[in-house]
């Protein structure tokens, strides 16, 4: 899983071994989304197989959430590797977690975990001072390297110890790339990749920095951001070269794993999954660099299977989300559903990974339970951009309630903002989403936003069967059954039904989920147990201990070289070293090493890119 990595902008289309070995040996699925599209929030719903209404984790820095708010809740005791240990698994994971795990509460070690190496804020997107935490011990600088080799080195050797063993294994693996190092603005990839792809520029597509006339159209700040002159399409194209090389060493370490793997004798046996936690869009709506919003540069993620049962060379539109990933593995897993955790929000896709061309089931295509999907959003957006401050951020409205409607048939996308400002495209025939249709209402876009205000009044507070059949909830003769989809729901019979739904809303624009905020709810909540506080702590006004710390360290070089490619852990651990408590907390000539690195205070809003 990477880390902000766009699949409408065409990012995997330069990964080649991506294509080769997965794409072209597996089945792609094209409509796969993120719910959430920030690191923190999407991560956390991935691992408890939850709405992120439901795990209130829901930024990437207090009050919102991050690994603090994650422990603190209780929501660490009872997520996805302690249910696949139920099944009989070796869980192991390399890479980023989550948001705010770093040196200062590394040893809060991440329960449920065989093995787990993490990255450390603030390194977690230095990318030449790659500093890790085994199993919650004293953190380790990988001095010399990059951390994309790191990482491969590492996935290597537990791939090696994995299958020597006689357990089934579920690994993972997190590089930070292609995330922006903050500081810098832009990725940074290993050097034998740098001045890979000179020609290449961002793509235009249709919403690349689009004219007053279709800006004017969107909602919240996004309506009055200036049209992006020479100088910061140059930056564009150069953040989008950035990331495609970096992504470079995701292949390498994508590479490596299958080559193990079929050494070893067990690729055949083995399910491999590639995705990122979220999107990302440069250039478009005229939003130089970042994620965060719910368009579908944002919310739409790569997304490849291949292993035992998938077909090979197969694109498939059939919708998922993260959410579904957890029950999806424990279907894999063999673990019998009574075990499974009641508050499970998704839905296995193993049946669509091995029938990745089968129906959605009743009302395929026109809008059904399958093809209706929840987006949502607390807390404040930033740009990814040097000219970030010039342009305004952080942007603090901009949270929204959003569904999304991926039928063949019956394709919407319709979102209301914490301004009350609201966004309404055909994804059919608009699909890079600049009409918005909600600003010249006729009869029929009434009657169609009365259906999809009802539905989202289900979906931005639905919890376990709820979520997974939305429609369930909106039959107006109380008959089991009379609406599967929107198509079924656009029957003039039904006007009067749908208009008398109370409007989704906001009182104002918060940087937390809040139930007095948000309501109306369909149906009312309950007095206790609302979203999710049935299976998690209360929060409220939390502290978080592992948010900033300052670096110390920095190498000042570029690693990765040709001669690196190869590097075993072996290798990599002849200079590595524990850092110091000097390195963590801090003291004179630490700041003097600061100053003479050239390492610049960060403005506050920089805690905010996830």
């Amino acid at each position: 899983m990477t880390d902000d990595q766009d699949r409408r902008l065409g990012s995997t289309n330069y990964q080649y071994v991506l294509q080769r070995e997965l794409v072209s040996k597996g089945t792609e699925f094209v409509n796969h989304y993120a719910t959430t599209a920030n690191c923190c929030p999407s991560r956390t719903s991935l691992l408890r197989g939850q709405m992120v209404h439901n795990t209130n984790v829901t930024h990437v820095n207090a009050p919102g959430g991050n690994y603090d708010k994650f422990v603190l809740s209780g929501q660490d005791t009872d997520y996805l590797p302690f249910w696949m240990s139920r099944a009989g698994y070796r869980n192991e994971y390399i890479g980023k977690l989550l948001n705010g795990y770093s040196q200062k509460n590394y040893n809060i070690t991440p329960k449920g975990w065989d093995h787990i190496d993490a990255m450390v804020d603030p390194y977690t997107y230095v990318f030449n001072t790659p500093v890790m935490s085994l199993n919650g011990q004293r953190p380790i600088y990988y001095e010399g390297y990059h951390q994309s080799d790191v990482i491969r080195a590492k996935a290597l050797d537990r791939i090696e110890y994995l299958t020597s063993q006689e357990k089934p294994f579920f690994l993972t693996l997190t590089p930070s790339t292609p995330h922006v190092q903050n500081d810098l603005y832009q990725c940074v990839p290993l050097a034998r990749h740098a001045n890979d792809f000179q020609n290449v520029t961002a793509p235009r597509s249709r919403n690349w920095n689009p004219p007053d006339e279709i800006q004017q159209q969107k909602g919240s700040w996004l309506s009055t951001l200036p049209r992006m002159n020479d100088s910061v399409e140059a930056y564009a194209d150069h953040s989008f070269r950035q990331r495609i090389r970096a992504l470079q060493g995701v292949d390498e370490i994508m590479e490596d794993v299958v080559n193990l793997l079929d050494a070893i004798g067990v690729l055949d046996n083995t399910y491999i999954i590639f995705t990122t936690d979220n999107g990302y869009h440069i250039g478009n709506h005229r939003v130089p660099a970042g994620k965060a919003l719910f368009y579908a540069e944002d919310s739409n993620l790569p997304f490849v299977v291949r292993g035992p049962g998938v077909p090979a060379s197969v694109t498939s539109k059939i919708p998922g989300a993260h959410l579904d990933l957890a029950p999806t593995f424990l279907e894999i897993a063999g673990l019998p559903k009574d075990q499974w955790p009641p508050f499970l929000d998704g839905q296995s896709l193993l049946h669509q990974w091995h029938h990745p061309e089968s129906s959605t089931g009743k009302g395929s295509g026109g809008g059904n339970a399958k093809e209706t999907l929840n987006v949502e959003f607390w807390g404040l957006c930033i740009v990814e951009a040097p000219n970030a401050k010039e342009l305004g951020i952080p942007f603090k409205n901009n949270s929204y309630k959003t569904l999304r409607i991926v039928g063949e048939d019956e394709s919407w996308l319709y979102s209301y903002w914490c301004t009350g400002e609201i966004e309404l495209y055909n994804t059919a025939e608009d699909p890079y989403e600049l009409n918005n249709l909600a600003l010249n209402v006729t009869h029929e876009s009434a009657r169609l936003m009365d259906r999809l205000n009802a539905i989202l009044l289900v979906t931005k507070s639905c919890a376990e069967n709820t979520c997974r059949q939305p429609w369930v909830l909106l039959q107006p003769g109380g008959q089991k059954d009379e609406i599967l989809s929107l198509r079924q729901a656009m029957n003039p019979e039904y006007d009067s039904f749908f208009a008398k739904f109370p409007r989704v809303a906001f009182k104002e624009c918060l940087q937390i989920q809040d139930i007095e905020n948000e309501q109306p709810y369909y149906p009312s909540l309950p007095e206790t147990g609302a979203l999710g506080q049935n299976y998690r702590n209360r929060t409220d006004n939390y502290q978080s201990e592992g948010e900033g710390g300052t670096r110390y360290i920095d190498s000042g070089a570029q690693y990765g070289s040709w001669e690196q490619r190869n590097a075993t852990l072996a290798d990599i651990n002849k200079t590595a070293r524990e850092i110091t408590d000097d390195e963590i907390y801090g003291n004179a000539t630490m700041n003097k090493r600061r100053r003479d690195l050239g390492i610049v205070e960060n403005p506050d809003w920089f805690q905010w890119i996830g």
